[in-house]
């Protein structure tokens, strides 16, 4: 008899096995960060979690991936899910992006203690920033049959937080929100991340098109940077390899200095993954003086563009030379341009100043499920709170009237951001 093949959904596995160009052909759209390749890197970097992904399949060549981690005491902030209920971190790390806490708010979410958060399933990619479903197929049920076959089978195994931090607005994720809220879940504004859509036909056409004070924007950050004494340079592939240590040590500095931290043998350890598996990654290099000061690595995958790593020594070019964008943001696009490609896929990071030089934003969201109902509803408030405060931290319109002061954004200076840019 003949019918629609059925969708099999399987938790707790292990990555599917597919190389980097097997991504290209079966996870065409996906975001890099959200395939086998990036994911096995993160895996080999981060030892301590555990590999919980939740998977999908239906006829021959079908997938659709949701990763997921176990984490089991506390981690790096931006993996923490108190975090994102407004917790401050005795260390004083801020989480990506961060805006102020409430010392009192911090303070409660601490009485409780561990056992109520951990052990948590972190949902996405823990060094990508982002939670989203990679898949090659499609049904207008698909996310919600995943997360009804995740959360119960997570609770059964011991979890006690699903946290996913990062979930892009973009197509179908609207579906994958509600059906964690409808599981139990609580949902807040976590930030934007930018684009910019490729529609202009060249860099040329591209500046023209764009309103002038953008335009003089753009003109006036490669001024800056000349005037800085700063020149660029692309390095592909291969010829990333003697620069991958320095990319990783300038990458950390710029999160340090906005309050975030991670650790260079993170991002030497993907990096080089990449290049092992013949990933089209890029570097564009920031010299003065002979000294390498500034880098921004990205990644090609089909017809879009993903900077993703941006290191600058502040101490060699100061704060406001005007470098960051001059090689984040109008090097790769100029670059795009050229090769034909469709978008340039900024990440989190600097997002009112990239949006003076005409990206678009995408807004992110929260989601946080805990197994312990007694508990749901003092969470939702707080991730409420946590949510409040960034929104109006982001410069965004549609935040209530009644809510508090606009809050002092981590990392929101107009040189960088501490997302290194993706």
């Amino acid at each position: 008899m003949g019918g629609s093949p059925r969708i099999v959904i399987s938790t707790g596995q292990t990555l599917p096995d597919m190389d980097w160009s097997g991504e290209l052909d079966r996870l065409t759209d996906s975001w890099p960060y959200l395939g086998p390749t990036w994911l096995r890197a993160t895996e080999k970097v981060l030892p301590e979690i555990q590999p919980w992904h939740t998977i999908a399949t239906r006829a021959r060549g079908e997938l659709a991936l949701l990763p997921g981690y176990i984490i089991t005491t506390p981690p790096v902030v931006d993996h923490e899910p108190r975090t994102y209920l407004g917790w401050q971190a005795p260390s004083g790390e801020e989480v990506c992006c961060g805006a102020e806490t409430d010392a009192a708010r911090s303070a409660a979410v601490d009485a409780l203690g561990t056992e109520p958060f951990f052990p948590t399933l972190l949902l996405g990619s823990p060094l990508g920033y982002r939670t989203e479903v990679a898949y090659n197929f499609w049904t207008p049920t698909l996310m919600g049959a995943i997360v009804d076959k995740l959360v119960p089978a997570a609770f059964e195994a011991g979890i006690r937080c699903i946290a996913a931090p990062w979930i892009p607005d973009r197509r179908g994720n609207e579906a994958l929100v509600t059906a964690l809220n409808a599981a139990g879940g609580h949902s807040a504004f976590w930030g934007f991340e930018d684009f910019m859509s490729l529609d202009a036909g060249s860099w040329e056409g591209h500046l023209a098109a764009l309103p002038l004070k953008k335009r003089q924007r753009i003109k006036g950050d490669v001024r800056r940077a000349l005037a800085a004494g700063v020149t660029i340079e692309r390095v592909d592939g291969e010829n990333i390899r003697p620069y991958t240590a320095r990319i990783a040590e300038l990458t950390c500095l710029n999160r340090e200095k906005n309050g975030a931290g991670e650790e260079p043998g993170h991002i030497a350890g993907i990096l080089t993954t990449l290049i092992d598996e013949g990933a089209d990654v890029r570097a564009y290099l920031g010299y003065k003086d002979g000294a390498l000061v500034a880098t921004c690595v990205t990644v090609r995958k089909n017809h879009r563009l993903f900077p993703k790593w941006a290191g600058f020594d502040y101490a060699a070019i100061g704060e406001r030379s005007g470098i960051y964008f001059a090689l984040v943001l109008d090097a790769p696009v100029k670059d795009a341009y050229a090769e034909g490609l469709r978008t340039v896929e900024f990440g989190a990071g600097a997002h009112q100043a990239k949006a003076l030089r005409g990206c678009t934003p995408r807004k992110v969201t929260t989601t946080m499920v805990l197994s312990d109902p007694d508990l749901r509803p003092q969470a939702a408030a707080w991730l409420d709170a946590f949510g409040a405060g960034r929104r109006i931290a982001f410069g965004d319109t549609t935040a209530a009237p009644s809510q508090p002061a606009p809050l002092t954004l981590l990392g929101q200076s107009t040189d960088g951001g501490c997302c290194s840019t993706g």
